[in-house]
């Protein structure tokens, strides 16, 4: 760590050089005295920086006694006459509250308490108040940040700034958890009543001019009183937007439906200038207060005036210009609502009527289109087989859009219809694909369409048809789907080739649907099933290489198989950025610990290079700090513009990436465990603290829907089929921070934090993983007894001791039984692909690296517990600990040997098999055979013999590559 402040104008004197030398060295009791040296001396002009750097000391001695000792030190600093009001001191302070957490917990009070003094001392520093609530604010102290924009306005009463600062923290000290019901309630309150008056002080029959030329920071000495009022007014469709988010917040949205229609302050009036952004408010505050004849009203005349027969009539009432901006959906979507609601048969029909209009004109609208399908699939009693029913919207639908990358969502009432109208249904679209010959089409533009109307169909097909069947095991069915995609993908290839490198191909989704196919038929028992669709879609990949689906699809598959290389490779492809850490990591890194902990070779043009999970991981986990100065940086922008409700926007963006502690705790959980493992170093600056975790709501907020699903409604989304043991959840992530913690136990490192609560249950756990959960329960109750045991309960302890390792067995035999087999026969442990072909897949690297990171942890246990008896002597038989402890070291090391062993013999047959045709004729069946269709259309496909040779060698030889994480895995405990 480095000196806070230096002592010379911001650069470093001797004695401020000698002090940094003896931090860097962790030599405390030395710099301790040197600052003592320092202060005795009574420079006044340094005393108080060689105060902060003496507070700095005692808080990095990480002694409870010295940190005692620094709070004492600053409620000195508080005790100054006058105040300190130096701002490098302030924020020296507060960095020491970010770095020290825990010590800033118990000295909150006194650092806030420095701001207010030196503030109350110095009533007209206006940088001082503005650095205090920007400090409070950015940190979310947003009580402390009220108390110093109260004492802002105060001192500027003739100020806008301040008041709207006011106004912001109040509410958001209103939401605060960590305040009491009444003081949210207090904020809540005086937020409310400030803008109530902001509302009240717009002046009468005021002009946008006026209101525009009005000083944000107005309240000079000579202004009037009426000019102070206008300058705390609302003043544009940002103050109203904002004071709309506050009203909302709090449960009053009839009030803030008043505004809005009020001529002086609303939607048409000079301060909301007919903002589109208030337009989308009013019709969603119309929806919250079920007002649905205002709503229908409301967007009766938005869509009217939108329309086409009305494109010269573009203004609404009062100056809304919404031009093409009628035909929003999110206005159809609350149209057809409020009629829905309403449900008198005058208003269905001129709700058909008003999407008629835009439909009986040459160019029609998609909005309009769709809402004519919602229409008649919102009422049962419209689905007849008539003209105007479902079933004719839907045809109509697919007539217009068929091809359209829009088609299928447009599309998805189609489940609704009955049976007969479904056959009729298909029947008729696929009449209307023209399904002769793809030669009977001249240009390429109407090659490309048929093409795509084409997969449209086969989109309606796999969703009515086989995602219905695929459970049935018509695996007949399911072969003859796959095929017929194939075939179309193979003849979309020639019209892609002169087409412009994109994220989608015109035929690249028959492909997908194809490599859906072949997982479904996995999942009916085909082992083939896996390794056929990471072919198709590697063969898609090389022709349409930034395919965001198939790159999602190929990560799980390749997990699945146990190819944790290959999957790492693709994701790297993603460019994963931002917020996707959150959303989209999980796809990648759940269980990665215990599939692919190892670094692993990627060969570019130049030269071979190794990456890792491991850096992957941090570069996951080191995002949520970098945006969280990046957060920082936009707080400060939008301060700077008094862009509130922006800031509001900023603000709820910031809670998603702080509240999902899930994600971040999986993968530091997953990166210590690589790290256990010897594959990679994981150091605490990336720890993810978690008060109470057995009360913690975990914010999930992973992105399943960022997969392709063209399931039917009630059957599993397709994402499900591709997942490496269940969904992870509470119980495993608490599951993973109780272990960590009983490591660091281990380690001698005190986290604060206890895991002694009780797991939920645990159907997200593999069978693996809940055998170690239980063991490693038993582990930290025994642990937490050892360290603070006493003569008082040694009777309890010795029982406790007993009973424990009498259990060891219980748990340990699994990992000895799982190295038997292994050693037997090591294809005990892989899956039958063919009668000449075995693999190893997710399951058989799970297995192993859980009972090895389990044996390694419960070795330097038991070691640990001996080593504190050997103190304490609470448990009297040492002998029995020390015989314990150095044979569960040596069941370790066999283990280890075992599956190093094992890890080798099955490496050698992959390397084996990889110079035989076993993968080729199980991925694309043996040339000539007929009746392996889908086999068949895969050879077609494929490039060459030579690419078909390539894959499945390289595919063989990464198993290999994953086998090698397993044979370099060492025995080594924790310490």
């Amino acid at each position: 760590m480095s000196i806070l402040v230096s002592t010379v104008n911001g650069r470093n004197d001797k004695n401020d050089v000698v002090l940094q030398e003896l931090m860097d060295a962790g030599n405390w009791k030395q710099a301790l005295a040197s600052v003592e040296k320092r202060l005795k001396k009574n420079d006044k002009s340094i005393g108080l920086v060689v105060s902060v750097n003496k507070i700095s000391i005692l808080l990095a001695s990480c002694d409870d006694d010295r940190q005692a000792q620094a709070t004492l030190e600053v409620r000195g600093l508080l005790g100054r006459k006058p105040p300190t009001s130096d701002f490098d001191i302030l924020l020296a302070i507060e960095s020491l509250a970010e770095k020290w957490p825990g010590w800033y917990r118990e000295s909150k009070t006194v650092i806030d308490q420095m701001w207010e003094h030196a503030a109350v001392a110095n009533p007209k520093d206006e940088k001082l108040l503005e650095l205090w609530f920007k400090t409070k604010f950015t940190a979310q102290n947003y009580k402390a940040a009220q108390k110093a924009a109260m004492l802002y306005s105060k001192n500027f009463p003739k100020a806008r700034r301040p008041y709207y600062r006011l106004i912001l923290s109040s509410h958001l000290a209103s939401e605060s958890p960590e305040l009491s019901d009444s003081e949210r309630s207090m904020f809540k309150e005086m937020a409310y009543r400030l803008l109530t008056k902001a509302l009240s002080l717009v002046p009468d029959g005021s002009t946008s001019s006026h209101l525009q030329n009005l000083s944000l920071e107005s309240g000079k000495s000579n202004a009037s009183k009426g000019q102070v009022d206008a300058s705390r007014a609302l003043q544009n469709p940002g103050d109203l937007l904002f004071l709309l988010r506050i009203y909302q917040s709090q449960g009053r949205d009839k009030e803030a439906l008043d505004i809005l229609n009020d001529p002086q302050t609303g939607l048409t009036s000079s301060i909301g200038r007919s903002s589109w952004e208030l337009v989308l408010v009013k019709v969603a505050l119309h929806e919250s207060c079920e007002l649905w004849e205002a709503q229908w009203t409301e967007c009766h005349e938005l869509l009217r005036r939108a329309s086409p027969s009305h494109s010269k009539d573009t203004q609404f009432a009062g100056g809304v210009n919404v031009g093409a901006f009628g035909n929003d959906w999110t206005i159809w979507a609350a149209f057809l609502k409020a009629s829905s609601n309403i449900a008198t048969a005058e208003k269905s029909t001129k709700t058909r009527a008003m999407i008629e209009s835009y439909l009986d004109n040459g160019k029609k609208s998609l909005n309009a289109q769709k809402a004519m399908v919602e229409f008649y699939a919102a009422d049962p009693e419209r689905t007849g087989n008539g003209s105007g029913s479902l079933l004719s919207a839907l045809l109509a639908f697919y007539y217009e859009y068929s091809a359209s990358p829009v088609c299928f969502d447009g599309l998805r009432h189609a489940q609704r219809l009955p049976l007969d109208q479904k056959r009729e249904f298909l029947i008729k679209i696929e009449k209307h694909t023209n399904p002769d010959e793809l030669t009977k089409f001249s240009g390429e533009r109407e090659r490309r369409e048929w093409i795509l109307s084409e997969i449209n169909y086969l989109k309606q097909a796999y969703t009515l048809i086989i995602s219905v069947q695929a459970g049935l095991d018509n695996t007949k069915l399911l072969e003859s789907f796959v095929a017929v995609c194939l075939y179309l993908y193979k003849i979309s290839v020639p019209l892609s080739r002169d087409l412009p490198v994109s994220e989608r191909q015109p035929g690249d989704d028959a492909a997908i649907l194809a490599a859906m196919g072949c997982i479904h038929l996995f999942d009916n028992g085909d082992e083939r099933g896996l390794v056929r669709a990471a072919a198709i879609l590697e063969m898609l990949l090389s022709n349409s290489a930034h395919n965001y689906d198939a790159q999602l699809i190929i990560i799980r598959v390749y997990i699945y198989l146990g190819i944790g290389a290959h999957a790492m490779s693709h994701y790297a492809r993603l460019d994963i950025k931002h917020l996707q850490y959150l959303t989209n990591s999980w796809i990648m890194f759940a269980r990665i610990s215990t599939i692919h902990p190892h670094p692993f070779p990627v060969v570019s043009s130049r030269n071979i290079d190794l990456t890792s999970p491991t850096t992957m991981l941090k570069n996951a986990l080191s995002w949520g700090h970098r945006q969280n100065k990046q957060v920082e940086g936009g707080i400060a922008s939008f301060f700077e513009h008094d862009s509130l409700f922006e800031l509001l926007q900023h603000l709820e963006f910031q809670k998603t990436t702080e509240v999902a502690a899930l994600v971040k705790a999986s993968l530091m959980s997953e990166a210590k465990r690589i790290a256990r493992l010897g594959h990679g170093y994981y150091g605490l600056e990336f720890d993810v603290a978690i008060s109470d975790p057995s009360s913690f709501d975990f914010d999930d907020v992973r992105n399943t829907a960022s997969f392709p699903n063209y399931e039917a409604h009630g059957q599993p989304s397709f994402e499900r089929y591709l997942r490496p043991g269940p969904m992870t959840e509470k119980a495993w992530l608490l599951s993973q921070l109780r272990l960590t913690d009983l490591v660091y136990a281990v380690m001698g490192i005190d986290t604060g934090q206890s895991r002694l609560f009780r797991l939920p249950d645990m159907g997200d756990m593999t069978l693996p993983e809940k055998a170690a959960a239980e063991w490693t329960t038993v582990m930290t109750s025994l642990h937490g007894a050892a360290t603070q045991c006493s003569k008082s309960i040694q009777k309890e302890y010795s029982s406790c001791v007993e009973g424990a390792l009498s259990r060891l067995d219980h748990f340990t035999n699994p990992w000895t039984i799982l190295a038997k087999e292994l050693d037997e026969d090591p294809t005990q442990a892989m899956v039958s692909l063919s009668p000449d072909l075995a693999i190893p897949n997710w399951y058989t690297f799970h297995r192993i690296y859980m009972a090895m990171d389990q044996c390694a942890i419960t070795t330097a246990f038991l070691q640990s517990i001996a080593t504190l008896n050997q103190k304490s002597h609470y448990f009297e038989d040492q002998s029995f600990l020390d015989s314990t402890a150095a044979h569960m070291k040596e069941v370790g090391l066999l283990i280890f040997r075992t599956f190093h062993r094992a890890g080798r013999a099955i490496q050698a047959k992959m390397l084996e098999m990889a110079k035989k045709p076993y993968l080729e004729e199980v991925c694309f069946g043996n040339e000539g055979d007929d009746t392996d269709i889908v086999g068949m259309e895969m050879r077609n496909l494929a490039e060459s013999q030579e690419w078909i040779t390539d894959y499945c060698s390289g595919l063989m030889e990464n198993w290999a590559e994953a086998l090698q994480g397993v044979i370099s895995t060492k025995y080594r405990t924790v310490k």
